[in-house]
């Protein structure tokens, strides 16, 4: 009677809490509601939950039965987490259980925390009983409706995608999903949404679905494996699942669809076998796009069983490609859902960007598989220990997949210089950071959890050796499978494999204090001829001013694995042993190399450590001579260099014409990760100077003289067995040697300019002739449109009939570098449609990011703000890339008008609120970089067109 109640409620979008009589003592007003945290001394252990889905309406229905342990004093207080849903507190009961035998308690009073004190936003529900109860075992059970979110991609959501048929009818179909991760989980259901409550799951679901829907066409997936094969029957599925292991409820999930899959076997080593199935839209270019998903994850699996020494623990494995998701993927335990990007892969059409894009993403998820949801951190602070270790771990299985593609070199520059770059920022925090509300939780799924969690794992796994971290992580996961875990358990569980400097002791200086170092290496040859004394300094590494509150209980010190290749005299390259430079060292260390006199050393050989490296004048002078005459050999040495060099001169430390000078050998560069890094260098001091019309012109000359070797050597077409390096680069040095020749008479140019009309003719036909210089001809053709914008109107139109979403972003951010406001002001406008393609907020960010029109964009979010903030207040990642649209700024005036503006939004900011704060230090940056150095960069650059002459 009660659930009936409800759902009269809901079918009139009414949310209100059923409510009791007027209770005439309230209760005390402060209690463990207080606490963001649930209290200590209560666990669930079991949940038996019931929902019951209205396709029709998108309305639900549900039970939840939770089993408890209470441990310690006597409590008569039961939180649990709601957000959002209908409770009906009469029905709301609750039990001692011992044994077999159910015994029902007497409730006092139930309430939310908000009605104690409203200002509270911790989400608890709580159920007082009349008296206090001891330690023992209890069940408690919650009637509740929601619904299914249709304007979020959060909680329990419906997403859907147009079929078109052959008659050109056009129909919605719809499918309801779940992302629940970090605190959503609780806007589905009742639950303990905190990571170290974790508890066997078994559901059962129901889905009524309105008549002229085919049932048989639909399926209901969960974690586990279905207990029996569903009924279908009146327009009714439902489905019961398996009990799950134990797991935190941010990585419970469902899906309901008319997808069809497909499915292999994975064997183990033992001979056991794991189910995995590839779920997807049913129209054959999707599920013939499914298959490299399929080919990949068994690899993939193989190898993670390999390097956890663990077999994967459920017995199936889905993954699930859905055409709307918040994220790039999310690892729900045993059914993993990706947005249709991320999972799927055309042979024929998809670029090699996109195949490396799904294998890391499939390598990603599938690593949480066992760090993350078989050990799991046990609060938010630790989030690092899931996503960076997953980032970490993803080469391997990339590896594994792929082996030819030698991925293990991409991680310098992919993930080292990525978190470098933040992590220097004032505004950055430390990888464990204590956190106190929803939103700070979702703020912390960032460059620093994902990019410098994954630098600082494969720094520790380097400097210990892969054998011994090898043997370390196993104990770590051994001792605490199927539970939670703090980052000291990790490091304590590597100490013991490593034997040399205390791992603990090391990696806390890395984890509890943000940023990183640079080290000064100076070089003696005269104390002692013919030998080399070596003295070693620290120092912070930071761009910008430290805020006034910046304090570090180490001081700003690391404990620093010291290693370095160098050249001797008249000699070879050589490789030296690592040293440790401690935090709690003197001033300096000296290495002393006897009979050996260096011409230079390279320190942080291979980039396998999370610092900068700096050197004395004559030492950089060395090391641009080693990079133009070979000397230097490894792409990651040669690319650390040049990051470094880069980061030093940013601050002042070298000279920045010296940085800019090290990259004149650029022409003779074929390294793709060198030649990548050197260009994005040379285009962001460009980018400094753009407002000096004839520096920005000389940058342009210089990039176009820089790629033209590359250009000339390389053919449009791509070959099979050619390695992943040859079509990054030719997309690289097409794309953006056609920007910078400023002429569309050129060859090039005209190349790509025919290749884009012949596409928009027959996009079918020809994409896959273009696959792998798709973005290089898409944005040639905005950058060279007409004044009749006749090349931006047949793309749009190419965007709105496109299916494939690698393909959407692609056009939106080609579209985004026209130079005419009014088709952007008409694009952003259509970005609100219900059926806009690839997510609304893309076209505004793509505008600031890929073209040169930060004023309309800026203008745009303002005047836009609160249709931006109702659609993504909660989801981390989108509200950080809109927010950080003024960062380009660099005069007092807008950093005035930036500030002014985020001010006054704190109330619909949400998960944005930190990102305000990282776009506010980076355009002080910029106006110190201005100051510092715009005058000497734009003198480089103009002094290039007297060196011509």
């Amino acid at each position: 009677m009660a659930v009936v109640g409800v759902c009269t409620l809901l079918s009139v979008a009414v949310i209100i809490s059923v409510t009791t009589s007027v209770e005439v003592d309230p209760g005390p007003l402060d209690g463990p509601w207080d606490n963001i945290r649930l209290p200590e001394n209560i666990a669930a252990k079991a949940y038996t939950m019931t929902l019951n889905i209205n396709w029709g309406t998108m309305n639900y229905t549900g039970v939840q039965e939770v089993t408890m342990e209470v441990t310690g004093d006597d409590t008569k207080y039961f939180l649990i987490h709601t957000s959002g849903l209908v409770i009906d507190k009469t029905a709301t009961t609750l039990h001692k259980v011992v044994g077999d035998v159910v015994t029902d308690l007497d409730i006092k009073r139930t309430f939310m925390d908000t009605e104690k004190k409203p200002e509270l936003r911790h989400d608890f529900y709580v159920v007082e009983s009349t008296d206090a109860v001891p330690a023992g075992t209890y069940k408690m059970i919650i009637f509740f409706a929601g619904q299914v979110q249709t304007e979020k991609l959060t909680g329990i959501y419906r997403s859907k995608y147009i079929r078109k048929y052959q008659d050109d009818t056009e129909v919605p179909i719809y499918q309801i999903s779940t992302d629940f991760e970090p605190v959503d989980a609780r806007t589905a259901f009742p639950c303990f949404d905190e990571p170290a409550q974790k508890a066997n799951w078994t559901t059962s679901i129901k889905v009524t679905f309105p008549p002229g829907i085919d049932i048989n066409e639909y399926n209901i997936l969960s974690n586990m494996p279905l207990k029996e094969a569903p009924t279908k029957d009146n327009q009714i599925i439902s489905a019961k699942f398996k009990e799950s292991v134990p797991m935190s409820t941010y990585l419970v999930c469902f899906a309901v669809s008319d997808f069809i899959f497909k499915e292999a076997v994975h064997t183990r080593a033992d001979g056991s076998t794991v189910l995995m199935r590839v779920h997807a839209r049913r129209e054959p270019e999707f599920q013939a796009s499914a298959s490299y998903a399929l080919k990949v994850t068994p690899a993939i699996i193989k190898e993670y069983e390999k390097f956890y020494k663990v077999n994967y623990p459920l017995e199936k494995l889905d993954q699930i490609a859905l055409p709307e998701f918040n994220s790039g993927a999310m690892e729900n335990w045993g059914l993993i859902t990706y947005r249709e990007s991320s999972l799927l892969y055309n042979p024929v059409t998809s670029s090699t960007a996109e195949k490396q894009r799904v294998c890391s993403v499939i390598a990603h998820e599938v690593a949480h598989q066992w760090f993350g949801n078989l050990v799991t951190m046990a609060w938010w602070n630790d989030l690092w220990l899931n996503e960076g270790f997953a980032s970490f771990v993803e080469y391997y299985g990339i590896d594994a997949a792929e082996p030819t593609w030698n991925i293990l070199d991409f991680f310098y520059p992919d993930e080292v210089t990525t978190a470098m770059n933040f992590d220097s920022s004032p505004s950055s925090h430390p990888i464990s950071v204590q956190v106190s509300s929803p939103e700070e939780l979702s703020g912390l799924f960032d460059t620093i959890s994902y990019r410098k969690g994954s630098s600082i794992n494969w720094m520790m796994q380097k400097f210990m050796g892969d054998e011994n971290f090898a043997t370390g992580l196993e104990n770590y996961i051994a001792t605490n499978k199927y539970g939670n875990a703090y980052m000291v358990d990790l490091f304590d569980a590597l100490n013991p494999a490593y034997g040399g400097v205390n791992v603990t002791k090391v990696m806390l200086t890395w984890t509890l204090q943000m940023g990183f170092p640079y080290v000064t290496a100076a070089l003696d040859t005269t104390t002692t001829p013919g030998s080399t004394i070596i003295t070693l300094e620290q120092n912070r590494f930071l761009v910008g001013d430290a805020k006034e509150d910046d304090n570090s209980e180490f001081g700003y010190k690391w404990h620093i694995p010291f290693s370095y290749v160098y050249k001797v005299k008249d000699g070879a390259v050589e490789t030296g042993v690592t040293h440790w430079l401690m935090a709690d060292d003197e001033s300096s260390k000296t290495i002393t190399l006897e009979s050996k006199e260096l011409e230079w050393i390279k320190g942080n050989a291979d980039g396998n450590f999370y610092y900068l490296s700096n050197y004395e004048e004559a030492t950089w002078t060395a090391l641009a001579s080693a990079l133009q005459n070979g000397e230097l050999t490894s792409a990651t040495d040669k690319t650390s260099l040049v990051y470094d060099v880069f980061r030093l001169a940013e601050t002042a430390k070298v000279d920045y014409k010296k940085a800019l000078d090290m990259t004149k050998y650029a022409k003779a560069e074929s390294e793709y990760v060198v030649l990548s890094r050197i260009l994005s260098e040379v285009l962001t001091a460009g980018d400094g100077v753009k407002s000096d019309e004839a520096a920005y012109t000389e940058l342009w000359k210089y990039v176009a003289a820089m790629l033209k070797p590359r250009v000339v050597e390389m053919t449009w077409d791509s070959n099979e067995n050619e390695p992943i390096t040859s079509p990054k680069m030719r997309d690289m040095a097409l794309r953006n040697y056609c920007r910078a020749v400023k002429d569309k008479s050129d060859a090039y140019v005209v190349e790509a300019l025919n290749k884009f009309t012949e596409f928009a003719k027959d996009p079918a036909g020809k994409k896959s002739g273009i696959k792998d210089v798709f973005t290089t001809v898409m944005r040639t053709a905005i950058i060279y449109d007409d004044t009749e914008n006749t090349n931006w109107h047949k793309m749009w139109k190419l965007l709105q009939d496109s299916d494939w979403e690698a393909d959407q972003r692609i056009y939106i951010a080609a579209l985004a570098r026209s130079s005419n406001t009014t088709v952007l002001r008409q694009m952003i406008e259509d970005s609100f449609s219900e059926d806009a393609k690839a997510g609304t907020w893309r076209y505004l960010y793509y505008v600031s990011y890929h073209g040169d029109n930060y004023d309309l964009a800026w203008e745009l979010l303002q005047s836009r703000w609160d249709e931006y903030a109702v659609q993504y207040n909660t989801t981390s990642f989108t509200m950080g890339y809109l927010v950080q649209i003024p960062e380009v700024f660099d005069t007092q005036e807008m950093y005035d008008e930036v500030k002014k503006f985020f001010d006054g939004k704190e109330s619909n900011i949400g998960t944005g609120k930190k990102t305000v704060e990282e776009t506010l230090a980076k355009i002080k940056s910029n106006i110190k970089w201005k100051k510092e150095h715009f005058e000497s960069v734009k003198t480089w650059f103009t002094d290039l067109s007297l060196g011509s002459k």
